[in-house]
């Protein structure tokens, strides 16, 4: 399992046209990416999970990655994030 330290850009709260995005990316790949924040788990590849998080407060989040091909999946998703 990947784990990486993320913060939207600009360290602005999430918004639908970025939760797309991240759907779009984390959809491309076979692995589970997941989206830690305060205890709060989602998947990444859900846009209604994405936005349920209320990230206006990112310090703690993380982004996870696990399967075959977690590291491409973790590397697209952190790439659109950073």
């Amino acid at each position: 399992m990947i784990r990486k330290p993320i913060v939207f850009p600009n360290h602005q709260p999430l918004n639908r046209a970025l939760a797309a995005e991240v759907v779009q990316t984390a959809s491309r790949f076979e692995a589970r990416v997941m989206i830690s924040h305060h205890q709060k788990i989602v998947n990444a590849k859900s846009m209604l999970g994405l936005l349920s998080l209320g990230a206006d407060d990112q310090d703690g989040m993380i982004l996870m990655a696990e399967g075959m091909d977690e590291a491409a999946a973790a590397e697209a998703v952190a790439a659109l994030l950073g």
